[in-house]
């Protein structure tokens, strides 16, 4: 491949501007005219590409085991995350440039306070198994979450929710126990799907799950692999062109690279930012790299010492060098985070609320308050985590340099989320971020949540969130999360030192593939995706 070649591919990537790449052929010798014809038949080539329907996709995710489910109650890995996006349709998406979307709902409406919430269904979907959809599937669906015998960790975010019930066959009724502004995103989250009524719980650890989404389940082997096949009946037409997508776990970060390169996958979730200059420098690959509410956390389990004592928590929030971190984890892909949840794009977000500062006096005055001078602490971390262990290795390197003694244990992929997370003392997580503040705060952080991951309780805290999700003055909502941020950074039982992009990997052949704020390999957005082997 010669230069021109080379910044015609970066062209192409968006990577240079027109401007650049016409400035570009110039300095290697062509003439204005002919730099600006070859500018436009490169263009010219781009835009007559055309969707082709057909081909065979293999997405890799980073990690699978014998607990994969298909059940939208049940999922918490990446990868149920992603075949659940492949099944099933949710009510309402959330769509970059484009915001609240209707998807299986066509419209959304409140009462005057937002007490009962209407939402109006899209007439004639059809179920992979013939069976028309109707409100009673809906209703069925989320009042699955609803039921706290299903043990959905969903059911944190329907704490207002009293009943959710059909009104015939077009229309779904939420009636709430306060009023509830941000309902309409709450069906954005990726819990929310539906399914038949009555389906049988066994079908989801099966493989004879029943969804609307636009693709079906073929085979399913947890731990293994999962397939899925084109529906030709989905409701949204010409949709999709993919035929087959196989999903599968490569725990290890440079083996997921290594199969993208070596064309045995076309997609890898979580590219190590490490990495990316192995991606980017391949001529049959790319690097998808997108801004969004990502962040991984350092949970101190609140119920045990010596993270019991808020004195140790502050020493460890100060000995971390935020800005560093990012940069040697994640080559900067991201900002830095102030051990709160809230993404700086949320309408919430209180830019006045600093991040602790990295202060080694600090670390040793708190630590001396806590009477544990010479305390050496354990962080366990996998490559599960954000960043993979290695991210966690820089934070503790610079938490020694900063006069904190930090030992990170290295723990199996395999296994992480069931045998180490909210088990151990202290130890790395990730977390995707959710639509809005209400439901990261309601599901993590809010006293007795479900994936409550540090085991911190605060009645100060617990209130604020409850009385912000009912209150429907915009300015006295912001002023609620401003004190919910300030409480978490000076309280809370949890490291979130960084917000980071969203990084994957994709095939020269993978078109049209887009990043999303909400998650990894464009949220499974693929319906619009289509393969090119001419371009492998």
């Amino acid at each position: 491949m010669d230069k021109k070649d080379v910044l015609k591919r970066e062209f192409l990537r968006g990577k240079v501007s027109r401007r650049d790449f016409n400035a570009g052929l110039m300095s290697m010798g062509l003439s204005a005219a002919a730099a600006g014809t070859f500018v436009s038949a490169t263009i010219e080539e781009a835009q007559a590409a055309e969707p082709k329907s057909g081909g065979y996709m293999r997405v890799a995710s980073t990690g699978s085991h014998a607990g994969d489910t298909l059940d939208p109650a049940k999922i918490v890995g990446g990868i149920d995350i992603m075949r659940s996006g492949l099944l099933y349709n949710r009510l309402i998406d959330f769509l970059p440039d484009q915001g609240l979307v209707g998807n299986l709902g066509t419209s959304w409406e409140s009462n005057g306070d937002a007490t009962v919430w209407t939402i109006e269904l899209m007439e004639g979907v059809e179920f992979h198994n013939g069976k028309t959809m109707t409100a009673a599937d809906v209703a069925y669906s989320f009042n699955r979450h609803l039921n706290p015998d299903i043990g959905s960790p969903a059911n944190a975010y329907l704490g207002d929710v009293d009943t959710i019930v059909a009104d015939g066959d077009k229309h779904v009724v939420f009636n709430m126990k306060a009023p509830n502004a941000d309902i309409p995103y709450l069906l954005t989250e990726y819990h929310f799907t539906v399914q038949p009524e009555g389906q049988d719980t066994e079908a989801y650890t099966s493989g004879n799950a029943v969804g609307t989404g636009a693709w079906m389940v073929d085979e399913f082997e947890p731990g293994i692999a999962a397939v899925f096949v084109r529906n030709p009946n989905y409701h949204r037409s010409g949709r999709p062109y993919i035929d087959e997508i196989e999903t599968f776990g490569i725990p290890d970060n440079a083996s997921r690279v290594n199969a993208l390169l070596a064309g045995e996958a076309d997609i890898i979730a979580a590219l190590d930012p490490q990495l990316m200059a192995e991606v980017e420098a391949s001529d049959n690959a790319h690097v998808l790299n997108q801004p969004g509410g990502a962040h991984p956390t350092y949970p101190m389990r609140a119920d045990t010492a010596p993270y019991t004592d808020n004195n140790v928590r502050l020493a460890i929030k100060h000995a971390v060098d935020r800005q560093r971190m990012l940069d040697l984890a994640w080559e900067g892909n991201g900002v830095v985070g102030r051990d709160h949840p809230i993404p700086e794009f949320d309408p919430f977000f209180a830019a006045d609320v600093e991040p602790l500062a990295h202060d080694p006096d600090k670390v040793k005055f708190y630590l001396k308050e806590a009477g544990m001078e010479n305390a050496e602490f354990e962080l366990n971390a996998s490559d599960a985590n954000f960043g993979g262990a290695n991210a966690s290795v820089v934070m503790a390197e610079l938490m020694r340099e900063s006069g904190l003694k930090v030992n990170v244990k290295k723990v199996p992929s395999d296994g992480y989320w069931s045998a180490v997370w909210m088990v151990v003392p202290w130890c790395g997580s990730s977390w995707y971020g959710r639509p809005t503040a209400d439901l990261m705060l309601s599901i993590a952080y809010i006293t007795g949540g479900s994936w409550n991951e540090s085991f911190w309780s605060n009645e100060k805290f617990d209130n604020l969130v409850l009385e912000a999700r009912k209150t429907t003055d915009t300015d006295l909502r912001k002023e609620m999360y401003r004190d919910i941020q300030v409480i978490m950074r000076d309280e809370g039982s949890t490291v979130t030192p960084v917000f980071t992009n969203w990084i994957d990997g994709y095939s020269s052949k993978v078109k049209d593939l887009k990043g999303h704020p909400h998650g990894f390999t464009g949220w499974m957005y693929w319906e619009d995706v289509w393969l090119d082997d001419g371009s492998a």
